[in-house]
C-alpha cells in the first residue's frame, strides 16, 4: 500500500471515529439515592446489600470503554450505568441494554469512581505529562463543565461523598472539601503519601498514611483531631460503622478502632498485605489479602469465624449479601462464598482480570474486568 493510501485510511479512520462519537447527555435522567451514586454507596463505605440472591447469574451484556478501571467501581442510577476509565473518559451506558448513550473525553486519566448529585457528575482528571489534577463539576444534561480547579498532585483516593460536599484525597496527602457548587469549604496539608481509600462518618474522616499513621480530621472544618503511627504503613480502604473505624494495612493486620475513645478494640493477623476495603454485616467482618486468603472474623471480638484460600490474589472490595460473598480475584474469577459458612458455591471464570467492586441494583449485578470490559449479570432472589 503506498503512502497517500496509508493517508487516506487513517484520515478515514480518524474521521468515522469522531463521527461516531456521543457526547454525555443525559436527558430525562433521575437522580435520587437509591442508586449507587459513589464508591462504596455512601461516605461510610457500605458494601453489604440486604437482598437474598442466588449463586446463579445470567449475562445480560457486556460493554467496552476504551481504557482500563482501576479497583474502583462503576456508578448506577435510574436507566443508566457511569462508569470512567484511565483514558480520561467518563461513559453512561444504557442500564438493561448496555448501549453507549455518550462520553465525555478529558485530557489525562481518571483513577476513582465519580461522584453523582442531582443534575451533576463531579470527578478528579490526573492531568497529562504534569503534576497536577483537576476537579471538574459536568452538566450532563447540557454537556456541559461548569466548573475546575486545580489540585496539586494526583486524586487516586476515591472520593467521599457527604451530605454538604465532596472530600478529595490526593496522593501528597491534601485532604480538600468542596461543596456542590465545587467551591472549596477547606483545605488540610497531611504532609504525607497517602494511598488508602479515606471514609466518613457524622463526624470525621478517616485514612491512613504510608508510614502508618492513622488520621481522623473533623469532617465540618478540617482540623486534625487524632493522629497517631500505629502500623508500619497503610494502603487499605477504610469503612465506619457509626463510631467504630475498620481497616487492613500492609502487614495484613485487621483493626477494629473505637473513634470515640481513640483506642483500637482489637486486631487480627491474616499473613499477608490488605488492599481491599472490608465489608460487614450485624455479625461478621470479611476482607480478603494478596496471598488469595479470605477471612470471616466477628466483628466484636476478633475471633476468626472461617478462612477460605482461593491460591489466587484479593485486591478488589467484595459485595456482601445475605447469603453470598460476591468477591473478585485477580485471578481471573469471581466467588460466590457462603457467608455464613466460608464456602466457595461456584466460581465464574473471566477472559482477563476482574478489578471493579461488584455492585447490585434493581436485580442486576455489574462487574468489570481488564482492558474497560464491563459485564451485567441478572441475579435471581432465594425462593
Amino acid at each position: 500500500m503506498g503512502l497517500l493510501k496509508k493517508l487516506i485510511l487513517i484520515i478515514s479512520s480518524l474521521a468515522l471515529f469522531y463521527s461516531c462519537t456521543n457526547p454525555l447527555i443525559l436527558k430525562n435522567s433521575h437522580i435520587d439515592d437509591s442508586g449507587i451514586l459513589t464508591f462504596g454507596r455512601t461516605g461510610e463505605r457500605n458494601f453489604y446489600y440486604d437482598k437474598s440472591i442466588t449463586e446463579f447469574l445470567q449475562i445480560k451484556w457486556t460493554a467496552e470503554t476504551n481504557g482500563s478501571q482501576p479497583n474502583s467501581s462503576v456508578l448506577v442510577s435510574g436507566d443508566f450505568v457511569i462508569v470512567s476509565d484511565l483514558s480520561g473518559r467518563v461513559y453512561a451506558f444504557d442500564r438493561t441494554s448496555g448501549k453507549m448513550i455518550g462520553y465525555e473525553k478529558n485530557d489525562g486519566s481518571i483513577s476513582t469512581a465519580p461522584v453523582l448529585k442531582y443534575f451533576r457528575l463531579y470527578y478528579a482528571v490526573n492531568e497529562k505529562n504534569h503534576f497536577y489534577s483537576t476537579f471538574k463539576m459536568f452538566d450532563f444534561v447540557n454537556n456541559k463543565v461548569l466548573v475546575e480547579d486545580r489540585i496539586s498532585g494526583s486524586v487516586t483516593n476515591e472520593m467521599i461523598r457527604m451530605e454538604d460536599g465532596i472530600a478529595v484525597l490526593t496522593n501528597r496527602g491534601e485532604l480538600i472539601k468542596y461543596n456542590y457548587t465545587a467551591s472549596r469549604v477547606w483545605s488540610t496539608n497531611l504532609k504525607s503519601s497517602i494511598k488508602s481509600n479515606p471514609a466518613t462518618n457524622d463526624h470525621l474522616i478517616a485514612l491512613g498514611t504510608m508510614s502508618g499513621e492513622l488520621i481522623l480530621i473533623n469532617k465540618v472544618d478540617g482540623s486534625i483531631v487524632y493522629r497517631e503511627k500505629i502500623s508500619t504503613s497503610i494502603e487499605g480502604g477504610f469503612t465506619f460503622e457509626n463510631d467504630r473505624l475498620y481497616f487492613g494495612d500492609n502487614e495484613g493486620i485487621i483493626y477494629s478502632f473505637d473513634t470515640k475513645s481513640n483506642k483500637i478494640v482489637w486486631r487480627f493477623n491474616t499473613g499477608s498485605k490488605i488492599l481491599a476495603t472490608p465489608v460487614f454485616d450485624s455479625e461478621k467482618l470479611i476482607v480478603g489479602n494478596l496471598s488469595g486468603r479470605i477471612f470471616a472474623v466477628n466483628k466484636n471480638s476478633g475471633e476468626k469465624i472461617w478462612m477460605v484460600d482461593t491460591k489466587g490474589l484479593i485486591n478488589t472490595t467484595p459485595m456482601l449479601t445475605k447469603i453470598f460473598l460476591v468477591q473478585p480475584d485477580n485471578n481471573k474469577k469471581v466467588y460466590m462464598i457462603n457467608a455464613s459458612l466460608g464456602i466457595i458455591v461456584k466460581t465464574y471464570e473471566f477472559d482477563r482480570r476482574v478489578k471493579l467492586t461488584p455492585v447490585l441494583y434493581d436485580g442486576m449485578i455489574f462487574l468489570g474486568s481488564d482492558r474497560g470490559q464491563i459485564h451485567a449479570y441478572q441475579t435471581f432472589d432465594m425462593n
